[in-house]
């Protein structure tokens, strides 16, 4: 009876080493593996706060710094390499170039009162001068001194400085007195033959001339145009 309680109780024993064999042996493994994931989520952590770190560290030039058509880095973002239209457009030849063709619309109307003014045979008096631009369309009304043929000693000369030619006036009849005042006018525009520039009146005739009252030149400018090469200043 005895060896029977003995046996039960090595029996017991050995069972109950086993069992904490085992449960030691698991628990190993359990913290092991605990251990390892834990490692595994540092590792992670550290990396991805490795990645925000360079992240943060690099400097927001460096993120903004533009780039050309080849993917190059210029090296400074404040410049900017113009286009071929801007560069056209900035480019005095071209701007040049482009102002002697191309006209401007523009109203310009003087008018000169003559009354009491008197004119010196052979001299003149200058009116009007458009340089640097030409004028491409413009009138020109004149009330002068007339005889009773409606003719007039007074040349409305146009053109460019120094080379001035004589206008071919038209006479108004309705609105003019002859041997007393006539009204003339005609139409003026720059072309390949005629630069106008600058236009004047003056005295064709042997005498001085003395203008009346309501003696008046009447100018008007509608376009113009740069001129080009050279000219008067």
């Amino acid at each position: 009876m005895t060896n029977k309680s003995t046996s039960t109780k090595v029996s017991l024993f050995v069972v109950f080493v086993l069992v904490s064999a085992i449960f030691s042996v698991n628990g190993n493994v359990y913290a092991q593996q605990n251990i390892t994931l834990s490692e595994a989520l540092n590792v992670t952590d550290a990396a991805e706060q490795n990645f925000a770190n360079e992240t943060e560290s690099v400097p927001v030039e460096e993120e903004l710094l533009p780039t050309t058509t080849d993917g190059l880095v210029t090296g400074d973002a404040n410049i900017v390499a113009p286009t071929d239209e801007v560069a056209a457009e900035e480019s005095p030849d071209a701007h040049s170039e482009n102002a002697t063709h191309a006209s401007t619309v523009t109203r310009d109307s003087q008018t000169i009162l003559l009354e009491g003014e008197s004119l010196p045979e052979g001299s003149f008096i200058h009116l009007y001068d458009s340089t640097p631009y030409k004028i491409m369309n413009g009138h020109i009304a004149a009330k002068l001194p007339c005889n009773d043929d409606n003719a007039t000693a007074v040349d409305v000369l146009i053109g460019q400085a120094p080379n001035l030619t004589a206008a071919e006036l038209e006479y108004v009849a309705p609105l003019s007195t002859p041997g007393d005042l006539c009204l003339y006018h005609v139409d003026i525009a720059s072309d390949d033959a005629i630069t106008i520039t600058d236009i004047a009146i003056a005295n064709n005739f042997t005498e001085d001339i003395d203008f009346p009252a309501t003696s008046t030149v009447v100018l008007g400018v509608n376009e113009i145009a740069q001129l080009g090469g050279d000219h008067h200043e």
